[in-house]
C-alpha cells in the first residue's frame, strides 16, 4: 500500500542569486509537515535576467540521508542581454536528514541573476507543497 499524499503550503524562502551561493532550508521546522514524513514535494520558481551573451546555469536541489547518501535534482536557469526568464520545478525528494540544500551553478560569477525591482521583490521562492508519510 502506498503512502497517502498530504497537500500543504510552507514557504521556505528565496533561492540563491549568485554563482556558487548555497542555501539550506529546514524541512521539519514547521507545524504542517508530519514528523513521520518520508518524502516532500518541493516547488521552486525563479525569475532571471542577465547581461552579455546568453548563458545557462542550474540549481542543484538536494536532500541527504543520515548516512550521507545524496539525492539530487536540477532546475535549469538562463540569463543574457535582453533575456528575462521564468522557470519552475516540482520535485519529490526523500526528507532524509530534514534539510533541503540548494546551490546555484552559473557563469554569471558574483553578479546576481535575480530579476527583481523595488516593485517586484518576489523573484524566487521555494515551497513544500506536499508530503508522504
Amino acid at each position: 500500500m502506498s503512502a497517502e499524499y498530504e497537500p500543504v503550503t510552507v514557504s521556505l524562502g528565496p533561492l540563491p542569486e549568485c554563482h556558487d551561493e548555497e542555501k539550506t532550508y529546514d524541512l521539519k521546522g514547521n507545524d504542517k509537515v508530519s514528523s513521520g514524513a518520508k518524502e516532500v514535494l518541493v516547488y521552486a520558481f525563479v525569475t532571471t535576467h542577465g547581461e552579455g551573451e546568453f548563458q545557462r546555469g542550474y540549481y542543484e536541489i538536494s536532500t541527504a540521508a543520515k548516512d550521507g547518501k545524496k539525492f539530487t535534482q536540477y532546475m535549469n536557469v538562463a540569463t543574457g542581454q535582453g533575456v528575462k526568464a521564468v522557470n519552475s520545478a516540482n520535485l519529490w525528494l526523500p526528507i532524509g536528514d530534514g534539510k533541503l540544500n540548494v546551490k546555484l551553478v552559473h557563469s554569471e560569477g558574483k553578479k546576481s541573476i535575480a530579476c527583481k525591482t523595488d516593485e517586484h521583490k518576489d523573484w524566487s521562492e521555494v515551497f513544500i507543497i506536499g508530503y508522504r508519510a
